[in-house]
């Protein structure tokens, strides 16, 4: 074959044209996100904080759909399979889901162990390190975090004394809070979220476990209008990505995502105490009643129901675990 010039630029053209097409789109990415909880949640306003920065940072290269309030069918317990499996690329879920899957997901529900959203933070960071472990020997990596504010208990009456406690149908999020509310003679239903609010509609239920955060997102006025803050626990809701899709992206994408991370985590942990504040004027708004005035030998019984899950947690977790609490107790000065 005779070569000519025009021979030349037009295969250096094909050529170029060809590396273009094929970078574009390596580039190119778009994930879904499933969050069982409302967009307006703590973790929801995350995941937009996490989506915007990163399509910014890789200039629409990397783009993330977010589906929130369950919308592609997967509850909270079902996130952590469908990311490690690819089903979804990306997830978010509160952790106290996933307590059957490995305990370490249950640390940061233990009955009355936090007294501060500062503890919630050096208990994270203490426990950081084996959630990373568990998610990546399942095909995971962890993106960001956002808790919760402290759990309460939504009813129609003050929860203040153990005999407001006794025969209460109140929804449960895990094992150890049904088991810790069952032995402060309740009689905890364990549900999804997604399960609440009819249950509630149903008369299934009289009372929820959760977080001022989550009533609002739920609109639990429409039902109950009490809010018995009993500071149970802060469970975190945590975003993971399948480690297969972020593997395929270039080295700088990564480095995007990475940062896109910590710009949501960074939000969600400082904007929790303004929060808690904004809920609360959300709920005096709807009529919601805060009761936050607690007798000493209530909360002490409260305290003292959570003895046998910690007890259990430490045990099953074992060396692991005794090192978690030691670490979070040396750095809060317990």
């Amino acid at each position: 074959m005779i070569f000519t010039v025009r021979n030349t630029l037009n295969a250096v053209a094909i050529v170029a044209a060809t590396s273009m097409s094929g970078a574009a789109q390596a580039q190119s990415v778009s994930w879904d996100l499933s969050n069982d909880y409302a967009a307006s949640s703590l973790p929801g306003q995350a995941d937009k904080i996490f989506a915007d920065k990163l399509s910014e940072l890789t200039g629409g290269g990397v783009s993330v759909t977010l589906h929130h309030g369950g919308a592609l069918g997967y509850k909270s317990q079902d996130v952590f399979d469908v990311v490690r499996t690819g089903a979804v690329q990306l997830g978010n879920a509160s952790t106290a889901f996933w307590g059957g899957i490995d305990p370490i997901f249950r640390v940061s529900s233990l009955p009355f162990l936090l007294a501060s959203s500062d503890e919630a933070i050096l208990l994270y960071e203490a426990a950081r390190p084996e959630y990373e472990r568990v998610l990546a020997d399942n095909n995971q990596i962890l993106l960001y975090t956002a808790p919760w504010p402290p759990s309460g208990i939504w009813a129609n009456e003050p929860i203040d004394s153990l005999e407001n406690v006794k025969g209460l149908k109140i929804r449960s999020y895990d094992a150890t809070s049904t088991s810790t509310l069952a032995a402060l003679g309740a009689s905890p239903v364990q549900l999804a979220w997604g399960d609440v609010v009819p249950q509630l509609a149903a008369n299934g239920i009289s009372a929820v476990l959760t977080s001022a955060e989550g009533g609002v997102g739920a609109q639990f006025w429409e039902h109950l209008n009490h809010f018995t803050e009993i500071n149970y626990a802060m469970p975190l809701s945590m975003a993971t990505l399948n480690k297969d899709a972020f593997d395929a992206l270039s080295a700088e994408q990564q480095d995007a995502v990475k940062a896109a991370a910590k710009a949501a985590e960074d939000f969600a942990w400082q904007a929790l105490s303004a929060r808690t504040e904004q809920n609360y004027a959300t709920l005096a708004g709807h009529g919601v009643a805060v009761v936050n005035d607690l007798s000493l030998d209530y909360v002490g019984a409260l305290i003292a129901s959570g003895t046998a899950s910690h007890d259990a947690w430490t045990a099953e977790m074992g060396d692991a675990g005794s090192k978690i609490l030691a670490d979070f107790k040396n750095a809060a000065g317990r």
